[in-house]
């Protein structure tokens, strides 16, 4: 099914947060529930997720990250997670959005937990798919089997072929033929000018470290928390696990048959499990 399809009837714009241009797509009407992408990624990301959420009776909202899509780039900017956490509050507060859930994904999970920890008041319930944060970045890339993926993913910022944006999107999936080629040519296109391999590049190099999602951390999380974990995804399972354990109000769902991207590649059980998740805990 083509994006055009799949997020038929959406409203597709632009706001300024934080003197940034961002672009958001918003569909459905009823209590706002706000989605972020991963690292590199973009809006387009959840065109399998919006629809489905906008059906349930809720305003389904994502947008490009600071600096990714065709969301605006702030030239002193060292695109850490605290600075994308800090332009995701600005982007509530240009749609006027009060309390929202939250969801994001690798990248966007550990944006969407910090401005839960930062603006407490904002958020009713948190789902982090595959979220990144958990560990250092050494930690993670000691993993070969990471280290590759992460090596072989860079090659799409450095020369966005479409065989290299390709074979990004394939180490995101647990089924490789699942890549879309419609996502393939919508992201080729976002990865060609310069500026955005550069911002891609400052965002991969970008010191995390302060804002690591610690037992510690997580434990201040006085709310509602899915954690989403794709049956074979990178994260090691003792890593979500200990998460888990830190969460006051925490769950976890494992998804058969995914990797890093469980909302792509199992719709239907991911958008079954928000809406089921969102609901009970925020009736």
């Amino acid at each position: 099914m083509s994006l055009w399809t799949e997020l038929l009837g959406a409203e597709v714009g632009f706001v300024h947060a934080g003197g940034v241009r961002t672009r958001v797509v918003s569909l459905g009407e009823g209590p706002p529930v706000v989605l972020l992408h991963g690292r590199g990624g973009h809006l387009e990301t959840f065109a399998r997720n919006l629809p489905a959420l906008a059906g349930a009776g809720r305003r389904a909202v994502a947008f490009d990250l600071l600096g990714h899509g065709l969301t605006g780039r702030l030239a002193d900017a060292s695109y850490t997670v605290g600075e994308l956490a800090d332009h995701a509050l600005g982007v509530l507060d240009a749609l006027g959005l009060g309390r929202v859930d939250l969801v994001g994904q690798s990248l966007g999970g550990w944006a969407a937990a910090l401005l839960a920890l930062r603006a407490p008041e904002r958020v009713r319930g948190l789902a982090l798919i595959e979220p990144a944060g958990l560990q250092s970045e050494a930690e993670r890339l000691a993993d070969g089997a990471v280290r590759a993926a992460y090596e072989r993913g860079g090659r799409a910022y450095a020369e966005p072929t479409p065989e290299a944006v390709r074979t990004r999107l394939a180490g995101l999936l647990a089924d490789p033929v699942g890549v879309d080629s419609e996502l393939v040519a919508v992201r080729t296109a976002l990865y060609r000018p310069e500026e955005a391999r550069r911002v891609h590049r400052l965002v991969r190099a970008a010191d995390n470290t302060p804002y690591l999602l610690t037992p510690e951390r997580l434990s201040q999380l006085d709310l509602p928390v899915l954690l989403l974990r794709g049956e074979h995804g990178h994260t090691p399972d003792a890593v979500v696990a200990a998460a888990r354990a830190a969460l006051p109000r925490g769950r976890r769902l494992d998804v058969p048959g995914a990797k890093q991207w469980p909302q792509y590649e199992r719709p239907d059980l991911v958008n079954d499990a928000l809406i089921d998740f969102f609901g009970k805990e925020n009736p």
